[in-house]
């Protein structure tokens, strides 16, 4: 475990050169350091490196995605020999170096004594127990930032990572999860690579060599070819994701591959260990909230996003924004003609529409929100690298049919009990934080008023010290609010140097 903590200080340390560097030179260099610590370092630090490379191959961290240098096959025979309990001239005719490394496991090219040519997938050895270490790293690491300001549900965070890590970890349940898309789905253009089921093992992969290319190669290819190839990543997506319930989760560039001839284009979804399970509830409420805002239906917003695993009771104080929030987040699913992903962007119209309020539509989400943000994300990422447009919405009623759309459509969202806060007259409805700093635009954040209740909980570590070193104690504060109620007033006024703190009721 030391070992692990640190490679972590170390990549803390690159992180910290990255957020002070001042040139994009500077920042390039960063990013290059932490991308190489992270590609050392394997496992959960190379997985979190995999996500920053998104679905480009043009960043400082594409190297995470396919070029790490592989361990030598002799560091990895004895996984295998493990495995299957044999010698490998046993069960093979041969086996190559590895020109493929991951962040849990690399894979070889082998053939098999049946002739069948296939791909060995072979975890590091001891990498389980480091991610285990890892993970006890992560869990004594404090809520900071939008974390804390926002009242995030850390813990199941970190659950979520840590199911996650262990489904990866554990390569009998990709077979499986590998063995479902390949029954499932039926989409034009699609291959899945068939296991070598009595080869596989927790540690040990074995599936069908399969040839191509990167997804960057077909970049160039001919529009038409282009075009096919994003009908066919967007209607494995939709397929997934609203008929079987079951998505790929893992959209970097290492884990697909392209490739064209006489019979069309073909595109080969690889790396199955993570995967995301969705519920017929939640995909009959995700699909529902997209027609509705192509105008098909009305639906209580607050009640359809608490079947999405939403805080109701969160939701309710910026209900007036909903529509209009739900509107910015589908709206490639609502205009109907060939859609530019390029003029899409739903984090900075997420801003726009709630401002700083829009930590406290993310904290309100459940905590595996980011990993369905991701695949949607990665989409659009490749959308944009093939550089087509194409329309959203009549691609997904291909991808599902029309007796699925009638389910979400007849579907009703469980009625939410939402406590209404009565606000009297002279109550305070938001409490209000300002943080202003010379030469730089003032930080405002709104909540609901009633979050005063727990003023110790939101404001952080260094600010509660601060106040107790000028006089001034949270918990007495938080007292004052409990017993004199939600009236509008100034909470605490605080200067730490240039950098001036005001909180309060209005």
């Amino acid at each position: 475990m030391i070992i692990r903590i640190w490679y972590w200080l170390r990549m803390a340390y690159s992180v910290w050169k990255l957020r002070i560097a001042n040139t994009e030179d500077a920042r390039a260099v960063a990013r290059r350091a932490l991308s190489l610590q992270m590609a050392d370092a394997r496992g959960l630090p190379m997985k979190m490196g995999q996500v920053l490379a998104g679905m480009g191959d043009a960043s400082e961290f594409q190297n995470l995605t396919h070029s790490v240098t592989p361990w030598p096959l002799s560091r990895m025979r004895p996984v295998l020999e493990s495995a299957w309990q044999c010698p490998l001239e046993e069960v093979l005719f041969n086996i190559e170096e590895s020109e493929a490394a991951a962040s849990l496991g690399q894979v070889h090219r082998g053939l098999l004594k049946n002739g069948r040519v296939v791909a060995i997938k072979v975890q590091y050895l001891g990498i389980a127990k480091s991610i285990a270490s890892e993970m006890r790293i992560t869990g004594l690491m404090p809520g900071v930032g939008p974390v804390k300001r926002w009242q995030f549900d850390l813990e199941a965070y970190r659950q979520t990572l840590a199911d996650n890590m262990r489904h990866e970890l554990d390569y009998c349940h990709e077979m499986k999860t590998q063995q479902m898309f390949l029954s499932q789905l039926d989409v034009p253009g699609l291959m899945i690579p068939k296991v070598e089921s009595h080869l596989c093992h927790a540690q040990v992969l074995v599936q069908e060599w399969c040839e191509g290319q990167r997804l960057a190669t077909a970049a160039d290819w001919p529009l038409a070819e282009r075009i096919s190839l994003a009908r066919t990543l967007m209607m494995t997506l939709f397929q997934s994701l609203f008929v079987h319930g079951l998505v790929h989760g893992d959209p970097h560039p290492g884990n697909m591959m392209v490739q064209h001839g006489n019979d069309g284009v073909k595109l080969t979804l690889l790396d199955f260990g993570c995967t995301i399970t969705i519920t017929k509830t939640r995909r009959m409420a995700l699909l529902k909230l997209i027609m509705a805002q192509r105008g098909d239906m009305a639906i209580n917003m607050i009640d359809v996003y608490a079947a999405l695993g939403f805080d109701a009771d969160k939701l309710a104080f910026i209900a007036p924004q909903l529509p209009a929030l739900s509107h910015a987040l589908f709206r490639p699913l609502i205009e109907d003609h060939p859609f530019d992903v390029q003029t899409w962007h739903p984090g900075k119209e997420a801003a726009t529409l709630l401002g700083d309020q829009r930590w406290w539509f993310r904290s309100a989400g459940p905590a595996d929100l980011f990993l369905l943000m991701r695949i949607f994300q990665g989409l659009t990422a490749q959308l944009a690298l093939l550089k087509v447009k194409i329309p959203w919405w009549p691609i997904l009623t291909l991808a599902v049919s029309e007796s699925v759309r009638g389910q979400a459509e007849a579907w009703q969202a469980r009625p939410q009990n939402i406590t209404p806060v009565e606000i009297s007259e002279g109550m305070a409805r938001a409490l209000k934080v300002k943080i202003t700093r010379p030469d730089e635009e003032d930080l405002c954040i709104t909540m609901p008023a009633n979050e005063a209740h727990t003023l110790s909980s939101i404001i952080p570590e260094n600010i509660q010290q601060l106040l107790t070193q000028q006089g001034m104690n949270i918990t007495t504060i938080q007292e004052e609010v409990l017993a004199q109620g939600l009236h509008p007033r100034t909470l605490f006024r605080l200067k730490q140097d240039v950098t001036h703190y005001h909180v309060w009721l209005e």
